[in-house]
């Protein structure tokens, strides 16, 4: 799993790719808070798609960090999920907690 990040204005989007999994997720975690750390003032966007798989264990960073991040008023939307990873977010019935957007432009105006 590779985590890329690009900012535009008071957004940070963060490129994720590859499997987000039990071994992987613990990696992203870590990197996702030392960035909301860093720029305590942005909000975050995931796009996620080049994530070709996510366990429990990714939905769980997502849950996670929007928690962190509500908690100072700021908010994090999802776009670009593949099937695969919408039908996770269907299954566990978590779709609906979420921001979730068709591309990054639409998710960026949204903000």
């Amino acid at each position: 799993m590779k985590l890329q990040s690009k900012k535009f204005d008071n957004i940070i989007v963060l490129y994720l790719t590859g499997r987000l999994d039990v071994q992987s997720s613990i990696h992203i975690e870590k990197e996702i808070n030392q960035l909301i750390q860093s720029e305590p003032y942005c909000h975050l966007l995931l796009d996620l798609a080049d994530v070709k798989y996510m366990s429990s264990s990714g939905i769980r960073i997502f849950v996670s960090t929007m928690r962190i991040l509500k908690e100072n008023d700021k908010k994090m939307k999802l776009c670009n999920l593949s099937d695969s990873v919408k039908k996770i977010f269907e299954v566990v019935e978590l779709l609906d907690m979420f921001d979730v957007y068709d591309s990054k432009d639409e998710a960026i105006k949204s903000f």
